[in-house]
């Protein structure tokens, strides 16, 4: 399956039963296509874990969830070892990690130690449990989801984690007729997920590699490091992108290519993708630790910085 075609059939099936998201759809679809994880911050009662379903749905892929609250344990994540009576030995028992696509909901109410249970899984598509490497099944993508901080409750996301994020969306209210359809929807389809697979798990492991196949120039390369830099000497930034979020980038650009119907990345793909993939990785000076806060001005300073940095031709 091509991999345009793959976009467009996937966003329409996701909108038999939901209205609008197109971006939240795309940004969703760019992650995996580049075997990254998604943040999505917003408040409560927006469709983001209806979302999350629909999007594994759709693409043929066992979905897991996980909720997230203060006294959820690490081996509720990943799993834990269990002793087998009738063997006289300890065998690991699967968690919820397990599976292609795992939304961690809330996450932002568990606490740190719990959080971090993520980490490994995350970067190196693994799970070590007693000194023992259990590999994760692929495609892998988490999908987290996070209500705004100053929500009673709710713990900061250590640095190391919101960095190991390709893409942060946040979500807002939606509009009047976006409203207007989601009701409509839901008199036909209640809460059920019913949405036809468009593709199975092997058209999905196809299209990311044919993802990572994408050409990059040594000028797209370039650009990427130049932006990045301009966001480190940025007069008002404290913490611009790290390397980790030059490398977030060019695989984000990549898989934007490819949704296009491209083989080789342009610079407007990287602008594409720019907002979605170090909006999260930039904190501001004078203001707070967290990079999740004060978004809309770290958008406007990446405005400046697209027009600032010139684009190679």
């Amino acid at each position: 399956m091509i991999i345009e075609d793959l976009a467009a059939k996937l966003t329409e099936a996701v909108h038999q039963i939901i209205a609008g998201m197109d971006d939240a759809i795309h940004a969703l679809l760019v992650a995996l296509l580049s075997e990254g994880h998604v943040l999505i911050e917003g408040p409560p009662g927006i469709a983001k874990t209806y979302l999350a379903r629909a999007f594994s749905s759709a693409l043929g892929l066992e979905f897991k969830r996980i909720q997230f609250t203060a006294d959820i344990l690490p081996s509720d994540i990943i799993g834990s070892q269990i002793y087998n009576r009738a063997t006289g030995k300890f065998e690991f028992r699967k968690g919820p990690i397990f599976s292609n696509i795992v939304l961690a909901d809330e996450i932002n109410r568990a606490s740190p130690r719990s959080q971090s249970a993520l980490l490994e899984a995350m970067q190196e598509r693994q799970v070590t449990v007693e000194g023992v490497k259990y590999p994760l099944p692929r495609p892998f993508l988490i999908i987290a989801t996070q209500n705004p901080i100053e929500f009673e409750g709710t713990y900061y996301l250590p640095e190391a984690e919101v960095d190991r994020f390709l893409i942060r969306v946040a979500m807002g209210y939606p509009g009047r007729e976006t409203e207007l359809e989601m009701l409509s929807k839901k008199l036909i389809h209640g809460e059920k997920v019913d949405v036809n697979p468009i593709a199975s798990p092997q058209d999905i492991l196809k299209a990311i590699e044919i993802t990572s196949k994408v050409r990059v120039d040594q000028s797209i390369i370039e650009y990427i490091v130049k932006l990045a830099e301009a966001t480190r000497n940025h007069e008002r930034i404290a913490l611009g992108v790290s390397p980790r979020g030059e490398v977030a980038l060019l695989y984000a650009s990549r898989a934007e290519a490819a949704i296009n119907g491209k083989d080789y990345v342009i610079p407007d793909h990287v602008k594409s993708v720019l907002k979605l993939v170090v909006n999260h990785r930039i904190i501001l000076k004078g203001g707070s630790m967290n990079p999740l806060e004060s978004i809309d001005e770290v958008m406007k300073i990446l405005d400046e910085i697209l027009e600032e940095v010139p684009a190679p031709r």
